[in-house]
């Protein structure tokens, strides 16, 4: 959701602030700079996915400030950089928002919270739930750590945002059923759709590139 100058409480904005700077200070301990430094294909990969994430976060549609509904992309980058770099994309894509007039600047670390740190860590979560539970099979990658993660993260994300502007008394919860919340699985399909088209392609096509994806494991 993109969000509007003074919608939010201060305090939610000031609590927000310590956790987003834990949430990357941790990320980038151990994000694999190393080998994002020495390969050219990673850089690609990494820059891109921060283009294209800046893009679909501008396509949104919504009834009111701050129920907006568009494409999240971060499952897909979670399962192709790991849940470390996939924090630090999302955070430079809130950036390139900032920096375009499209996101609130001190909206940034609680949008980063709930619309980049939700999903994320719920994306890799489920991923290793999959991992951990269910055998290893290209197919059950794809459609279940890609596709239905997808939508699941989508929806988690939606619900927590929701949640938020409830518990600061902006919107009550019959207004963000109606306006919001009952139209999720129109949203769900299609962030599973295009995240699991993507995961499909680097499968076939590049499946070393995926950091989760070993193909020792998924092709014996």
């Amino acid at each position: 959701m993109m969000l509007p100058a003074g919608l939010l409480s201060p305090l939610a904005l000031w609590l927000a602030l310590p956790v987003a700077v834990g949430l990357l200070l941790v990320a980038g301990r151990n994000a694999g700079w190393q080998a994002l430094r020495q390969h050219r294909g990673a850089q690609h990969f990494f820059f891109g996915a921060v283009v294209v994430l800046a893009i679909l976060w501008s396509l949104q549609a919504g009834i009111r400030p701050g129920l907006h509904f568009h494409l999240y992309g971060l499952t897909a980058a979670t399962l192709l950089m790991g849940w470390r770099l996939a924090l630090l994309a999302g955070a430079l894509v809130q950036l390139l928002l900032v920096l375009s007039g499209k996101l609130w600047w001190a909206a940034a670390p609680y949008q980063f919270v709930l619309a980049v740190a939700v999903p994320v860590l719920c994306s890799y979560a489920f991923w290793w739930q999959v991992w951990q539970r269910l055998p290893h099979n290209p197919f059950i990658y794809i459609l279940v750590a890609g596709f239905l993660n997808a939508g699941l993260a989508q929806m988690a994300a939606d619900i927590a945002q929701s949640l938020a502007l409830w518990a600061q008394g902006i919107y009550s919860l019959a207004a963000l059923w109606h306006d919001f919340l009952r139209y999720l699985p129109l949203m769900m399909f299609p962030e599973g759709v295009v995240n699991g088209m993507f995961i499909t392609g680097m499968v076939v096509f590049h499946s070393r590139w995926l950091s989760t994806f070993d193909d020792e494991s998924y092709f014996r």
